[in-house]
């Protein structure tokens, strides 16, 4: 889930998946008073997004869009909200389920009668009949999974 509130606490624990691995990284202060997000090795960077290139191996990302706030964070972020002073807190039980299977908007070239799909998890395409909808695709990941 994106960050909303970037203006985060030091001692805010960021989680971060990437090829089925999860990544935690600290909200920090340094003796110099500087914000800093470090990685459970130790590193520490200047800002999510190199913290996130950092794990996903040199490919950049938006910071913002990798982490999301670390499962016991979000009762506190909710609380803590500056940003959206109207929005609800989110409930302490945990990271929405992420949805996995999307229907693609293009559809061309696809039989008639069949709907084209594809699986993040995987990272595989599959075709179903019109009108139905996945549960699970052909390699077994399902619809949804907490994140």
């Amino acid at each position: 889930m994106t960050i909303e509130n970037r203006d985060l606490a030091p001692g805010t624990k960021l989680a971060g998946s990437y090829k089925k691995t999860t990544y935690v990284c600290e909200v920090v202060i340094t003796a110099e008073g500087e914000t800093r997000f470090q990685l459970e090795d130790g590193r520490l960077f200047t800002s999510p997004s190199s913290a996130g290139k950092a794990v996903m191996n040199g490919i950049s990302c938006n910071g913002w869009r990798f982490w999301s706030l670390a499962a016991e964070d979000y009762a506190t972020a909710a609380r803590n909200s500056l940003t959206e002073p109207q929005a609800k807190p989110k409930a302490a039980t945990g990271p929405k389920p992420l949805r996995q299977i999307k229907r693609l908007p293009n559809q061309k070239g696809v039989e008639e009668g069949q709907t084209r799909w594809f699986c993040s998890g995987c990272m595989k395409g599959f075709l179903m009949p019109t009108g139905q909808e996945p549960a699970a695709c052909p390699e077994g990941h399902p619809w949804e999974q907490v994140g």
